[in-house]
């Protein structure tokens, strides 16, 4: 959790940090790409450039640990939450995995983002915010499976 904390600091201290990380990710999604995988602050990263490309034709987003509706990455989205709303990021389905005791992603999605996203809560055990359990977790799977349906 703390290093989370450290890692969105810096993403919104430095000048342009946010930006050349979306440019390593943005050229990944092409025409064929249906679904978003994201674990944390990749989420954050990813739902920005979802947000800022609406001809994508991602169908589902699977963010896993997310951060997203924290009060820290809420302040350093782009596009910003408009009345504490979110924006919608353009896709058909929204699947948010989180875990029993992941602080990183306390709060559920839904309540900021709307009731499109389904909020799913899993137990990853003792590796609260691993990356591995939360790719593991059966609702992940549903959610891609479905996508590529």
């Amino acid at each position: 959790f703390d290093r989370t904390v450290d890692m969105v600091t810096v993403m919104a201290t430095e000048p342009d940090l946010r930006d050349r990380l979306r440019a390593r990710l943005e050229p990944l999604v092409t025409a064929d790409t249906r679904v978003v995988v994201a674990h944390s602050l990749g989420s954050v990263l990813s739902y920005m450039a979802l947000c800022n490309h609406p001809d994508w034709s991602v169908h589902t987003f699977v963010t896993l640990g997310s951060p997203l509706a924290a009060p820290m990455a809420l302040g350093m989205l782009d596009p910003a939450p408009v009345d504490g709303v979110g924006v919608w990021p353009g896709v058909e389905c929204w699947v948010n995995v989180r875990a029993v005791g992941d602080k990183a992603a306390a709060v559920p999605l839904a309540g900021t983002f709307g009731p499109k996203v389904e909020d799913v809560l899993v137990d990853n055990g003792h590796r609260a915010h691993a990356p591995e359990p939360y790719l593991n977790a059966e609702p992940t799977g549903a959610a891609v499976a479905a996508a590529l349906a």
